[in-house]
């Protein structure tokens, strides 16, 4: 087996970088729509809030708070210089942002797959990476795949200090992760597992407390810096977590309510969750505060949550491919077990356990269950190679037939035609690889791993489909061609989402919001309108569908007191002014 293994590593591990590059290049071509969005194809909330933020902050110097997240804003603002003139400058600022975002994500795990190529070539790490669907999904919230790069390469110099006890690489990973935790928040519960790695590692050595300063000073310096920083200029020295933690608290209430379909669903579960749990203010902002006040209903909450997560998994890997993962990552662990690496088995284990304050606030994004993309694909990519090192064991590949048929009777059964589809592709690979890999051509086993790899793009299968990027077309983006040419900046605008109105440079009053009045008729809700200082109304889907109670008051006043001077796509997409 040992010479088999050998054999294999010298094939999948060139000397240069040339494969990883060719694969880089290849995943590049396959996601390339994903880099020349339209309008249409950002997301109204999350990605245009960083990309005005970082516009505020080129053109203002407006620095966020440690809770807005500095690192995102300032990576939002170079991006939107190069672009600050033309009418679509959120769009080329979210296509160059993407570009960036993907590389950093083929280089924290290339880096990993680097570091552990001894248990598996980072071929097949990247392999893997190539043919699941997470990229694609990923670039929707833009501090997802910044968060998670960060931390990828603070994983990868802790790894590298575990193999060579160097304490420079403990600088660097603080270093990283100290970025990480300016991306997100959730970088400060990622260092605590950070820091008590470490001490493991540690533990009862030589040099313990100067491998603990070393960890801890460089995120100490940047994290404590920035806020003392802000501080000092702003005269506010809070990070504003806890809020934004009870925010989310109140946000996670949609677990279990639904909301009347009337309102925003998010704005309608939170004034749930006060009902049930009390005010912010009553709780003093404090998460367990809440939950005292009614432990039955987090209670039941977070049986939803637990109940909600496996699907919640497969949609944050594809359906298609995520048992598969999780399978091969069995086999991973159970490798690194039989070769007693308990020390990396601990830390790849340990390294997601920040993912556990999802249940805090019962709020899952398949964002949030992407960031250890990392852990997954080289956990399944050493599970792999083990399988295709021990193909000689009659066990080894009875085993794998034996859990893949298993699945497909189960699947069929079930009817989850995607597992069946994942599960029954990869048999059939297996099994010709199993074959040829008997062989002793070089050739046939290269054959047999573009043969793997076909199959894994074959049962991708959803990779966007190639475009030609026309600005314009966009029904959104006319609106802001429209509202570019027609108002005096800063206009305030009514919507039901702040992206068009904040890429045409206006001010936006949200109409999914605490004090948005829904009991007037539609003549005082104009009236209410007129007296907050909206002049214009834009109109798209996240306010006739989201907000369909607040459409409601809208629509009959159009030829009264509002007069519609554009729209676009059979009235879907519309401005509207508020007549004086």
């Amino acid at each position: 087996m040992v010479a088999i293994t050998g054999r294999l590593q010298k094939w999948f591990e060139p000397k240069d970088h040339r494969l990883a590059l060719i694969f880089f290049v290849v995943n590049v071509f396959l996601v390339f729509a994903i880099f020349l969005p339209n309008f249409s194809d950002l997301n109204p909330w999350d990605e245009a809030a960083y990309i005005a933020g970082g516009k505020a902050l080129a053109e203002g110097g407006k620095l966020p708070r440690f809770v807005g997240n500095p690192i995102t804003t300032l990576f939002f603002a170079l991006t939107y210089l190069p672009f600050q003139a033309s009418p679509y400058w959120m769009v080329h600022s979210i296509s160059l942002a993407r570009i960036f975002l993907f590389s950093m994500l083929w280089l924290s795990i290339y880096l990993i797959a680097k570091q552990l190529s001894e248990f598996a070539p980072s071929a097949i790490v990247l392999g893997i990476f190539l043919v699941t669907p997470l990229s694609v999904e990923f670039m929707r919230f833009p501090s997802d795949p910044l968060f998670a790069s960060f931390a990828g390469l603070s994983l990868w110099q802790l790894l590298a200090f575990k193999d060579s006890r160097a304490r420079k690489h403990l600088l660097l990973s603080s270093f990283f992760m100290a970025l990480a935790a300016l991306a997100r928040n959730d970088g400060l519960v990622l260092f605590g597992v950070l820091v008590f790695l470490v001490i493991l590692l540690n533990f009862k050595k030589r040099g313990f407390w100067q491998a603990f300063m070393a960890i801890l000073l460089p995120f100490a310096i940047l994290i404590g810096g920035y806020i003392l920083g802000y501080g000092c200029l702003t005269g506010d020295f809070s990070l504003g977590t806890m809020e934004r933690t009870y925010d989310n608290f109140e946000s996670g209430q949609q677990i279990v309510f639904s909301g009347t379909g009337e309102f925003n669903p998010v704005i309608e579960s939170r004034l749930e969750a006060r009902r049930l749990f009390g005010t912010p203010e009553e709780n003093g902002y404090s998460v367990f505060n809440a939950i005292r006040r009614n432990p039955q209903e987090y209670i039941r909450r977070v049986k939803a949550a637990l109940i909600r997560l496996p699907q919640d998994l497969l949609h944050a890997y594809g359906i298609r491919f995520t048992v598969l993962l999780l399978v091969l990552a069995g086999r991973g662990i159970f490798e690194l077990i039989k070769r007693r690496e308990i020390a990396l088995l601990v830390i790849l284990c340990l390294w997601p356990a920040h993912l556990v304050t999802g249940l805090l606030i019962t709020l899952f994004r398949v964002g949030h269950l992407q960031f250890p993309y990392y852990i997954v694909f080289v956990l399944a990519s050493i599970g792999l190679f083990a399988a295709l090192s021990n193909l000689k064991s009659k066990f080894e590949v009875g085993w794998v037939s034996l859990l893949m048929l298993g699945l497909c009777v189960y699947s069929l059964l079930d009817n989850k035609l995607a597992i069946f589809y994942g599960a029954s592709v990869f048999l059939v690979g297996f099994w010709i690889i199993s074959l040829f890999l008997k062989g002793k051509n070089q050739a046939i086993k290269g054959s047999a791993l573009l043969i793997l790899l076909i199959a894994g793009i074959i049962l991708r299968g959803n990779f966007p489909s190639p475009k030609v990027r026309d600005l314009g077309s966009d029904p959104k983006e006319q609106a802001i061609l429209f509202m570019v040419e027609n108002f005096p900046s800063k206009t305030t605008f009514a919507a039901g989402s702040p992206g068009v109105v904040w890429a045409a440079d206006m001010g936006y009053a949200g109409l999914a919001s605490w004090d948005v009045p829904k009991d007037k008729t539609s003549s005082e809700f104009i009236e209410w309108m007129a007296d907050q200082g909206i002049e214009a109304i834009y109109v798209d889907h996240d306010l006739y569908k989201v907000l369909p109670g607040i459409w409601k008051l809208i629509e009959p006043e159009i030829g009264l007191s509002l007069e519609r001077v554009f729209q676009v796509d059979q009235g879907n997409y519309q401005v509207l002014t508020i007549k004086p």
